[in-house]
């Protein structure tokens, strides 16, 4: 990893710390699960909290903490485009929300694989197949483009875990109306956090040009 995204990576080493050591303690909190069966459901019903936490700590002050500080005004001076810059910083961001929606589908996987008999019950749906991902990647995009309109961090962080939090119990009180097969219902739901997941790294991007 060279240049700009070297860059964009060493910016974002502590927020790819925090949501680590989240992701340890959902680990503790599957093996607690194991060994005491009276706390069964509990790791799924955290997990819903990922999501949150990416937008938190990853979404929301990525681009405002910049404007805060005025570092991307040194960038855009270095001969790097503003979309060049966003490419860079968000791609760094994406590819650690990804890898820590991995990290817990595998855990959850490893740990807690029995759907109970309902694989659409929202703590399990939730938690398994291609959701995660898409969901993680909307909440990232959601903090960013909160944080590129406001540019200021105490107003987009509050916000964007707010809207995450409607967002999620919309997917569920829509998802409830569908009479559709586990996987198509998946796929569909993620297709539609990616789009919504484009839209607002689009919004994000006219918000830094101006």
């Amino acid at each position: 990893m060279t240049g700009l995204l070297w860059v964009a990576w060493r910016g974002q080493r502590a927020q790819a710390a925090a949501i680590a050591a989240l992701l340890l303690l959902y680990g503790a909190a599957v093996v607690a699960e194991r060994l005491e069966p009276g706390l069964s459901g509990l790791t799924f019903q955290l997990s819903g909290f990922l999501a949150g936490a990416i937008c938190l700590i990853w979404g929301a002050p990525l681009v405002a903490r910049e404007f805060e500080a005025g570092t991307c005004k040194l960038a855009w001076t270095q001969g790097v485009s503003r979309g060049r810059w966003l490419v860079a910083v968000l791609g760094v961001a994406a590819g650690g929300a990804v890898a820590a929606a991995a990290v817990l589908a595998a855990v959850l996987a490893w740990g807690l694989p029995d759907a109970g008999g309902d694989s659409l019950a929202w703590a399990y749906y939730e938690s398994h197949g291609v959701v995660p991902f898409g969901r993680a990647l909307f909440a990232l995009a959601l903090g960013v483009a909160l944080g590129a309109v406001t540019r200021h961090t105490r107003i987009a962080m509050p916000l964007s875990v707010l809207l995450v939090g409607v967002a999620q119990l919309a997917a569920r009180a829509l998802r409830a109306r569908f009479d559709m097969p586990f996987w198509t219902l998946q796929w569909t739901e993620t297709a539609a956090h990616l789009l919504l997941a484009v839209a607002l790294t689009a919004a994000a991007y006219v918000a830094i040009r101006r």
